[in-house]
């Protein structure tokens, strides 16, 4: 090979790098410009109200209410109902639901935090009372979870990065725990509210995730921790980060576990809101 064709091919070589850079900067901008786009459209919900159907913190003021392994919200927010999980068993989701005097013929939606049993479980009592109801879930969730939530009659809808599925209502985007988790977000003219299933990506990185993409203050976490076996050292550090993103309210049920609860009850009484099967939290102007 000549000298001059060497030199012809280094030029090329360097053409077709500076071209795929360029290309790389300009998806980067695109998926910045989509995710503005996101945060500029959410709009507020001026009341919400939380209902926790399902938790295994019983309510001393409500023994009639089944207590199980597992979580489940219901939000109500203007004309639309939503059921954040569906706990672990459908006797036990419509037992409380018939208690509470929740109707989830009304839902408008389904949104999963993730593919585990005791965020699912329920689900055949949902597809009895209405089927074919839209269920939002991880696109990364299991093959195997998503065939059987579609054998249920249930409208499977899979959810890649954070979503605004209707005005002041958004899916946050999946994280990796390990499993594939997602979580709801309300925005409030109080701040965003954060419901979380099990956290297994770090209840501060799903936090943190929400107010940057849809660049707005929390004032609510709400939903399992995942701490129930982490040290009292993790537990305080947890709280730490989620005062220093701005969160004013906790709410630790499912699997947070008692030492995140009693380090709140103790330390920080005016940011902690306790919860259990039963707990209806209203939040308004």
């Amino acid at each position: 090979m000549t000298k001059s064709k060497v030199i012809l091919s280094i030029l090329l070589i360097t053409l077709v790098i500076a071209a795929t850079l360029i290309l790389l900067k300009r998806e980067r901008e695109e998926n910045s410009t989509s995710k503005t786009t996101v945060k500029l459209s959410s709009g507020y919900l001026n009341r919400v109200e939380i209902i926790v159907l399902v938790d295994n913190n019983p309510n001393p003021q409500r023994p009639d209410l089944k207590t199980v392994w597992g979580i489940s919200m219901l939000v109500k927010a203007g004309n639309i109902t939503i059921l954040f999980d569906a706990g672990p068993s459908p006797k036990i989701l419509k037992h409380n639901c018939e208690a509470l005097g929740v109707n989830l013929s009304e839902l408008t939606f389904i949104v999963l935090s993730h593919e585990h049993g005791d965020h699912i479980g329920g689900l055949p009592y949902i597809a009895e009372v209405k089927p074919g109801l839209k269920v939002y879930v991880p696109s990364k969730m299991s093959d195997y979870a998503k065939n059987w939530i579609k054998s249920l009659n249930l409208t499977l809808i899979e959810v890649e990065s954070s979503t605004v599925v209707t005005k002041g209502i958004v899916i946050i985007g999946q994280l990796y725990g390990p499993p594939w988790e997602q979580a709801l977000a309300l925005n409030t003219t109080r701040g965003l509210v954060v419901l979380v299933g099990c956290s297994h990506p770090g209840v501060e990185n799903i936090v943190s995730k929400a107010v940057k993409e849809l660049e707005t203050k929390p004032y609510l976490v709400i939903g399992g921790f995942h701490m129930v076996s982490r040290s009292r050292e993790d537990c305080e550090k947890t709280v730490k980060e989620l005062l220093k993103l701005g969160v004013s309210l906790i709410a630790p049920i499912h699997c947070s576990g008692d030492t995140i609860r009693k380090i709140l009850d103790e330390q920080y009484s005016e940011h902690y809101l306790k919860a259990c099967v039963g707990t209806k939290v209203e939040i308004n102007d």
